[in-house]
């Protein structure tokens, strides 16, 4: 991989802190929820219904984001939607009643929706293919530094100042991030850098629902954000109502599994990318890491189950955390490498949006399994489950090819003899026909 010019670092930079701060804005309720619990009357159930909120409302918009964000530009969309999510955020200070927290909540998962999608569009028009892995993997990276900075800066506002400060104070960063965008935004660099080696095509949104590797995607992403939202939305509250630890220690000890994440999300973008650029396939790289990080997830998630102590329990969470990051980058650059430029938004909405079918589910089911059986044994051997089925069987069985892009002659050649391919040949067909007509 090449030297990167200060202009792509400048824009590494603000997609790592803008995942940061959707973090960020979503684990402020994790540390708070005990405190919810012992002293607002919250169930388990009521607690991690609240918590899934933001990631349906998220659902809900992010298949809309995605075309939005194709047609109007992430050079609009991306900063109103940080500035959006972030006044909601702070606005969740008002009050700790279940209905209008929640209402609050779903304004931040509908603000937060454009966040990936914009990211993604930056990277396909800004970033070479060599680069895309450890571009993909600096963004998400920013999902572990939100968690890693988010967990213990919450527990501390809370322990000093309350609950009203969390929100208040997490809420701000938004408008710092949205100041540095207006300064470092280049539209003609973004939109010029990657614009040699890209083709026209007139593929359309629906087509991508006809290619069986998107499905893949979807299930794959499905798994994989099951598994990371337990650790996300729970961690501390694991530790907390299991271990029955102090608030700051729990903050401490839950960030030390996501500090571990960060280290390996980036190194799992670099290896990916020096794959590729020694000649190994994108299919064969993009799937081998996905795969592999899942199983290794499984496997720990499997060992914190069982953990009769806090220490084993952190530990068996850092190396199922850096399993699942080794998955990231390659899992979330798929879209981007098979969507045409005009789709890419839409392509990785299509994903996130059956993807965080998965991530809203599961604080949802984990609160009721542990309102259910009254331990986290369950909870955690079902994530396990879930990590193994739908994120090795997605990523690995059903995604096909990454090494074409949909709808170019080399994609329709290497799937013709798959029907859920074949409307992409009539398509190609049907324009040929046309052009010589």
């Amino acid at each position: 991989m090449k030297k990167l010019s200060g202009y792509k670092i400048g824009l590494l930079l603000l997609l790592a802190a803008s995942q940061s701060l959707s973090f960020i804005d979503r684990v402020n309720l994790s540390v708070v929820l005990p405190e919810l619990i012992k002293d607002h009357s919250y169930s388990a159930t009521l607690a991690g219904l609240l918590m899934s909120i933001l990631n349906f409302s998220y659902v809900a918009a992010i298949i809309v984001a995605g075309p939005l964000t194709d047609r109007l530009g992430a050079r609009i969309v991306f900063p109103v939607a940080v500035g959006a999510w972030s006044a909601f955020t702070a606005m969740c200070a008002l009050t700790s009643a279940f209905l209008p927290l929640a209402f609050l909540r779903a304004l931040v998962g509908i603000g937060e929706s454009p966040n990936i999608p914009s990211g993604s569009q930056i990277i396909k028009q800004a970033f070479e293919k060599t680069e895309r892995g450890f571009a993909v993997s600096c963004q998400f990276s920013g999902t572990k530094i939100g968690l890693a900075v988010g967990i213990p800066l919450s527990a501390f506002l809370l322990s000093e100042f309350g609950r009203p400060a969390v929100f208040y104070a997490t809420g701000l960063l938004g408008a710092i991030w949205v100041a540095a965008w207006l300064l470092v935004y280049r539209k003609s660099e973004a939109a010029t850098a990657a614009a040699p080696t890209e083709k026209t095509s007139n593929v359309r949104w629906s087509t991508l629902l006809k290619v069986r590797s998107v499905w893949g995607m979807v299930l794959g992403q499905a798994g994989y954000l099951y598994v990371y939202y337990v650790f996300a939305s729970w961690l501390p509250g694991y530790l907390t109502l299991r271990y029955d630890l102090p608030i700051m220690r729990t903050g401490i000890l839950s960030m030390l599994p996501f500090i571990s994440g960060i280290a390996f999300t980036l190194f799992g973008g670099w290896a990916a990318d020096r794959c590729i650029a020694k000649g190994y396939s994108v299919s064969a790289v993009r799937k081998s890491f996905a795969v592999g990080g899942m199983l290794g997830a499984t496997i720990f998630t499997v060992v914190a189950a069982f953990a009769p102590v806090a220490w084993i329990a952190v530990v068996a969470f850092t190396l199922a955390l850096s399993s699942i990051s080794m998955t990231t980058s390659s899992a979330n650059a798929m879209p981007i490498d098979v969507a045409p430029a005009h789709l890419v938004s839409s392509c990785v909405s299509i994903q996130n949006f059956g993807g965080n079918i998965g991530g809203a589910l599961a604080p949802l089911l984990t609160g009721f399994l542990v309102s259910l059986t009254g331990d986290f044994v369950v909870p955690l051997l079902f994530a396990a489950l879930v990590g193994l089925v739908l994120g090795c069987g997605g990523f690995g069985i059903i995604v096909q090819k990454l090494d074409q892009e949909i709808g170019t002659k080399a994609f329709q050649k290497a799937f013709a003899p798959f029907a859920a391919d074949t409307s992409i040949s009539k398509f190609d067909a049907n324009r040929a026909k046309l052009d010589r007509a």
